[in-house]
């Protein structure tokens, strides 16, 4: 049975072939390039127009980039969207991502974001998918090269081997909750 899986977040989120590996699902993306948390919140109406029976989110990775708001910014924004988009899709699973590793200095920051998000997220009921660890370096926390589609600017966006790695494990999850 074609279920509705619903994508929301920024332009790694945008950038996932989701259409291509659920096939037997209809398949809605509500991720844009450069977007931040704000955006996110000003499109929880139409994310919850879309009627999800399951919600994959990510964001937050251009609230440092693009605005340069401190960890405990992010932090807030990240968990104020959760909050209301939890609280209008009560009987929904929302799989809430992990900020994925980059190439600059913000990647610590996503360390400290992702561990402050992770507990309470799980309060919130949602599940907590953290891909961090999938992406990065061995030796250091970055995003692993051969999973990085701009290595020489941004180095945070993924290419088709990233995105593979990703739905690795994203994928029987989303099987797993729509089966439940």
């Amino acid at each position: 049975m074609k279920r509705r899986v619903v994508f929301a977040g920024d332009s790694i989120v945008h950038g996932g072939p989701w259409q291509y590996w659920l096939q037997k699902h209809y398949v809605t993306n509500f991720a844009f390039p450069g977007h931040t948390t704000e955006d996110l919140d000003a499109l929880i109406p139409s994310i919850v127009a879309s009627q999800p029976e399951i919600l994959i989110v990510m964001i937050g990775t251009n609230d440092f980039g693009k605005h340069r708001l401190p960890e405990e910014q992010v932090i807030k924004n990240i968990l104020n969207v959760a909050t209301k988009l939890k609280s209008a899709l009560p009987n929904t699973p929302i799989i809430w991502h992990s900020l994925t590793p980059r190439s600059d200095e913000f990647s610590q920051s996503m360390l400290v974001v992702n561990a402050a998000i992770h507990p309470e997220l799980e309060k919130l009921e949602l599940i907590f998918h953290d891909i961090f660890p999938l992406l990065k370096n061995d030796k250091e926390d970055k995003l692993q090269i051969e999973y990085c589609e701009d290595p020489d600017t941004f180095g945070l966006h993924l290419n088709k081997l990233g995105y593979e790695k990703w739905f690795e494990s994203l994928g029987p999850l989303i099987a797993e909750k729509l089966e439940s």
